[in-house]
């Protein structure tokens, strides 16, 4: 059986984004950048699923719905028009995803290099490589369109 909570899972996903928000005040290292925008685009595309699910609880029972002198004319009017803010939620984060993809791709395609250096040949320093990204589950991948750059052992990017 399935020992799921939505309110409490709602409560862990605000208190884990509360963290996010804590640590990315400062990126010591830029090339960090590249995987909160793909762990990012992963929890918007997640949190667009989660507004269409809660959408469908509203206008699947609608029935019942009443307001707090139970009166079910006003309650189903607040109904359809949370399930009509909820639709227009819904294609903000649709736009919000596409936005991140984008800027995931233009971030992938960067190479960090330490300092106030800009070439390989001075000094014969290298770019700093792009960071390793810890998690490879299916998760993590689903969000990244086929064709997105990844990060090879020398911090290029290979496709």
């Amino acid at each position: 059986m399935d020992n799921t909570n939505p309110q409490h899972d709602a409560e862990d996903a605000a208190e884990a984004l509360r963290r996010l928000a804590q640590s990315t005040r400062t990126l010591d290292d830029p090339s960090d950048t590249y995987w909160v925008i793909t762990d990012l685009a992963a929890v918007v595309r997640r949190l667009e699923q989660v507004i269409a699910q809660v959408q469908a609880a509203h206008r699947d029972n609608l029935q019942l719905a009443h307001d707090d002198q139970g009166k079910a004319s006003t309650g189903q009017v607040q109904a359809l028009t949370a399930v009509e803010h909820l639709r227009k939620a819904g294609q903000l984060f649709g736009l919000a995803y596409v936005s991140l993809d984008l800027a995931m791709g233009h971030s992938g395609a960067i190479a960090w290099y330490p300092g106030t250096n800009t070439t390989a040949g001075a000094g014969g320093r290298r770019p700093r490589a792009q960071a390793r990204h810890a998690r490879h589950d299916d998760e993590a991948r689903e969000a990244v369109r086929p064709g997105t750059r990844s990060v090879g052992q020398t911090g290029k990017h290979a496709r």
